[in-house]
């Protein structure tokens, strides 16, 4: 079943982007900044490792503790962009996969790359947590002033879901095998 994505376009200075990673088990997000560079949030594991050296990034590539501004290659690792959609209706923000849209309104574009250079130059950001202070927090922050993570949510929302669906299951085989007897 295929989800409904935002319209094909070219990526704007202030965009929302993401890419996959790991064969689609997540999405990693950034703020497209023009000139092919993207500033984005990055876990304490990158932020120990070197920056591998890119003939595109050159001199342009700033990193100031778990955020990073890089070239657009470096950021999509060979994976496709796609543009995070903003003010979306509730029912396309329930039926499109989680992390790739909001409801809420986004900032006008310059807005959103001075928030995004000061969190940079600055590091204030606060330090990478998967679940409280990902990359996509990150980006939602810079888009919207309130930092949130829809893919975080959709995921333990469908755990949380499995596992009270597993919970009845053993519950409804319990109260069988207790009425048996």
């Amino acid at each position: 079943m295929g989800q409904p994505q935002s319209k094909p376009r070219f990526l704007q200075p202030g965009d929302h982007i993401y890419c996959e990673r790991e064969g689609g088990l997540y999405d990693h997000h950034g703020i497209y900044m023009g000139d092919d560079m993207v500033i984005h949030l990055q876990g304490k594991a990158k932020k120990l490792e070197p920056l591998p050296e890119c003939r595109k990034c050159k001199d342009k590539r700033v990193q100031n503790g778990e955020i990073a501004k890089v070239c657009i290659d470096c950021f999509l690792r060979g994976e496709k962009p796609r543009i995070y959609d903003y003010g979306v209706n509730f029912l396309e923000f329930l039926a499109r996969k989680g992390g790739t849209c909001c409801q809420r309104d986004s900032k006008p574009p310059r807005e959103v790359i001075r928030i995004a250079t000061y969190l940079l130059e600055l590091n204030r950001f606060g330090p990478y947590g998967m679940l409280t202070n990902n990359c996509e927090h990150f980006a939602v922050f810079c888009k919207t002033g309130s930092a949130a993570s829809y893919q975080i949510e959709c995921m333990t929302r469908g755990l949380v879901a499995g596992l009270a669906g597993r919970l009845a299951a053993v519950a409804l085989g319990v109260s069988k095998r207790v009425r048996k007897t």
